[in-house]
């Protein structure tokens, strides 16, 4: 069954018995596959600098075992310094679905093309796996545990992340269709320097359409060079 479902058309896995929806949330991992567009921007209140990045990301499942996610920041401001940063391409395989869970493992590579002003020109492979769970009342539980390699000379790294949410509206009830509300927390472990860990609350709303909104803001809980990020996005399913 898994072999004959490498090739098998990829279709929409329905929510979790509870009604948890399998979408995705800012700054955590999906555990489930996605057909989806998505235009983002990212402003980070930091301790030298203010900095912007507005993104384009894409993802697109070849199967309902295969899936391909690409990102790229064209436009990337950091220190005064403006450019395209490094784009991401991310390929997952889907190890075990049901109704109420998802998991899956790949790799994300960091492809270098970006300018080195932004903190672009920089190759990195990440591998990863990533879960999603239905764990009642609309509450849904998710993470990643990966590991970061760089050529640039940075320290390798632990990531770990999680994150729970709670589904409180059904998916008609535009704008406020799909309302979920969630807090993120992500914790990144150097090889060398500082462990970095901080945590994000944030919502989720269906507009119409099958158009969504999300916002959020990333707080650092350790020191760190930043005070705050807000983020704010649009995603359309396809």
């Amino acid at each position: 069954m898994f072999g004959g479902e490498l090739t098998a058309p990829w279709i929409k896995v329905p929510n979790g018995t509870s009604g948890a929806t399998r979408q995705g949330w800012l700054n955590t991992a999906d555990g489930f596959f996605t057909r989806e567009g998505h235009l983002a921007y990212d402003y980070t209140n930091g301790d030298a600098s203010n900095d912007n990045r507005v993104l384009a990301r894409f993802h697109y499942p070849f199967s309902r075992r295969l899936w391909a996610g690409f990102e790229l920041p064209f436009y990337q401001e950091m220190g005064g310094a403006e450019d395209v940063g490094d784009g991401t391409l991310t390929t997952q395989l889907m190890l075990v679905e049901t109704r109420n869970l998802s998991l899956n493992a790949g790799v994300a590579f960091r492809l270098p093309f970006g300018a080195e002003r932004v903190g672009g020109g920089v190759f990195g492979v990440q591998p990863q796996v990533n879960l999603w769970s239905d764990i009642g009342s609309g509450f849904a539980v998710r993470g990643r545990v990966a590991w970061d390699f760089r050529d640039s000379g940075e320290s390798d790294r632990f990531v770990l992340n999680a994150a729970i949410g709670q589904t409180v509206t059904p998916h008609d009830r535009a704008p406020l269709g799909d309302f979920t509300y969630y807090v993120s927390g992500n914790y990144r472990e150097p090889t060398r320097g500082q462990s970095f860990v901080s945590v994000t609350p944030g919502i989720r709303t269906h507009l119409g359409g099958d158009l969504f909104f999300l916002t959020g803001v990333e707080v650092p809980v350790t020191d760190s060079d930043f005070s705050e990020r807000l983020f704010v996005q649009l995603v359309k399913g396809f």
